[in-house]
């Protein structure tokens, strides 16, 4: 394989998603994407033509069948092509095609050898060791395998195949934890597998005896007798031998039962929010983010800076839960705001985070020294803020969200959040309504995405809002949505919606900045430079930059070049933004 085959990444744990130097790439129509889903799940081995024609057309192939087939791998293939030219990792292998990847390469493959390091540490008895590579192989699925290609037959093999790997591993994985006494932190993740896979006993054991190891006996007993029914009612077996003798000896008080003697480790009550199910696209901000928090030492800091709407909390939950593994000792969620969006003072905020550390010491900072903790500080107002939170939290990994850039703060490392790409926001569009009723209005799906401005908040709310509205075309809605003066209006759904979260992001903004706000949401059209505002253009242009900063305005990417060569930037205020301005009296 080339040498740049390393910037080439793919995921099929949950959606397919596939990546170029960190950007994530668009697969095309969705029988591209099935090819390409189907030689991910049988990497590094040729898949025959015969496989793949049957799973594009499974009652009957067109003539053009063959040379369809062969347009789809051509232009996989061009937009796989990171090398030089001629090579890429997708060749042809009769009787078919071949796609050749690392382990690196494909999260299936770097989840399949993770899991299998983790076992080999826990039979060597490394209990910790393995509860580590576990843990970080279990935080790699993000959803089941190939989940927005449900309608490939031939892909169901390989979805059940890496589905019992994932159960197999997850079992191992609380086992493991269980070793080391982690009984208090599993309840959550063990009851919902086993809601959703109640006949495997390996899960039922785990469960039972977290359950007697947290002092709820009745409770493990009930789990027992509960099995014991479902089994003789749906298969006629009792439970098995090894699950007999644990409702034994829970029965009896088993001494052996008992949890390992605890250690010196800090104990965090584990805060962080559940991760969201449906969690779309973000690829490569995902993988960014997950490689940078897996890097980081003691008392890193990375910020995550995005507009209102963009998920910026989500990605990072979503990345936290991925790091399980990576930081036995806790990940810790805090929010920086309090409920009216005003700024935490330090002091409630250290507080808060004494509460999930176990014996609430008086310095943070001697609790977490030399402790594998993630601390997520969600929602900062400003530099001032963070720096004074940091201080007192030591050897901590930190990650910070704000809908500001925060540059002030020294020696950490900024990502920003973009509004998601058009076939992102369809796609998750898709993922709240149902292929069906996407796929019968496609422009429409494309119009309201576009109405709100990529960000993954708009498209839940809208979502949400046209999944009651069941008579409501895409296309109507997306119709009221141009429609500046409703926009806002239009976006609620039950208590969810965005006008609110504007108005605490512009009640940060300082009276001169608003009124800037004001007039750049009153020039015509969507683009405009910081000329345009007429008066001292020096000012004018410290003015709009500082606005970029606080996610008023963004730069737009096209037009860059263009503009630079004619001395300016070329810049443009969000939809949201500008309808939430225009509706709002001067400030």
């Amino acid at each position: 394989m080339d040498s740049d085959g390393c910037a080439l990444r793919f995921g099929i744990l949950g959606t397919l998603e596939a990546s170029v130097r960190g950007e994530a790439v668009d697969l095309g129509p969705v029988k591209q994407r099935t090819v390409l889903g189907l030689l991910l799940c049988r990497v590094n081995q040729v898949v025959p033509v015969a496989v793949l024609r049957d799973t594009l057309w499974p009652d009957e192939a067109p003539s053009s069948a063959r040379k369809n087939l062969q347009g789809y791998v051509s232009t996989l293939r061009r937009i796989l092509r990171v090398g030089p030219a001629g090579t890429g990792p997708l060749r042809h292998q009769p009787p078919g095609y071949l796609l050749r990847l690392r382990p690196e390469q494909l999260d299936a493959l770097s989840f399949l050898e993770l899991a299998q390091a983790g076992v080999a540490a826990a039979r060597g008895g490394d209990t910790a060791a393995a509860a580590g590579m576990l843990g970080r192989a279990i935080g790699m699925w993000r959803g089941p395998v190939l989940c927005d290609l449900l309608d490939a037959p031939a892909v169901a093999d390989d979805r059940e195949r890496l589905h019992e790997r994932y159960l197999t591993t997850f079992e191992t994985w609380m086992e493991a934890r269980l070793a080391l006494g982690e009984h208090r932190e599993l309840g959550g993740p063990i009851d919902d597998m086993v809601r959703r896979h109640p006949f495997r006993e390996r899960l039922r054991h785990a469960q039972m005896l977290t359950l007697y190891r947290c002092g709820r006996q009745t409770e493990a007993l009930a789990q027992y007798d509960a099995l014991r029914q479902v089994l003789a009612r749906e298969l006629g077996l009792p439970p098995s031998p090894v699950l007999t003798r644990l409702y034994e000896s829970i029965l009896a008080g088993d001494p052996g039962l008992e949890p390992p003697p605890p250690s010196s480790a800090v104990t965090v009550a584990g805060s962080l929010p559940r991760d969201v199910d449906d969690f779309t696209g973000r690829a490569a901000a995902v993988e960014s983010l997950v490689r940078e928090l897996d890097a980081s030492g003691p008392g890193q800091v990375v910020v995550v800076g995005g507009p209102v709407g963009a998920g910026k909390t989500a990605l990072v939950v979503h990345c936290a839960h991925r790091l399980a593994g990576r930081f036995p000792d806790g990940r810790m969620f805090v929010g920086l705001r309090a409920q009216d969006g005003t700024a935490r003072g330090v002091p409630e905020v250290l507080d808060a985070v004494r509460r999930e550390v176990g014996g609430r010491p008086a310095r943070l900072r001697d609790a977490l020294a030399g402790r594998s903790v993630l601390l997520v500080l969600d929602d900062a107002v400003g530099e001032a803020q963070v720096r004074a939170v940091l201080a007192a939290t030591g050897d901590a990994v930190v990650a910070v969200t704000s809908r500001r850039r925060l540059a002030g703060l020294e020696s950490v490392r900024h990502r920003d959040l973009e509004p998601m790409p058009d076939e992102e926001a369809v796609l998750l569009l898709t993922r709240i309504l149902g292929a069906d009723r996407v796929a019968r209005e496609p422009q429409g799906a494309r119009s309201l995405a576009a109405a709100c401005g990529g960000l993954p908040l708009a498209i839940r709310i809208a979502g949400a809002r046209l999944a009651v509205l069941r008579h409501l075309s895409l296309s109507r809605y997306a119709a009221r949505l141009a429609d500046e003066g409703r926009l806002l209006d239009e976006l609620v759904a039950g208590d969810l919606e965005i006008r609110s979260r504007l108005a605490v992001w512009y009640a940060d903004l300082a009276p001169g900045d608003r009124e800037w706000a004001h007039r750049l949401a009153a020039l015509p059209g969507s683009a405009f430079s910081a000329a345009q505002l007429g008066g001292d253009p020096v000012r004018a242009e410290h003015a709009v930059e500082r606005l970029f900063e606080a996610h008023v305005v963004r730069i737009q990417p096209a037009e860059v070049e263009a503009h630079a060569a004619n001395g300016g930037v070329c810049y443009a205020v969000p939809p949201v933004v500008r309808a939430f301005l225009r509706d709002r009296p001067d400030g």
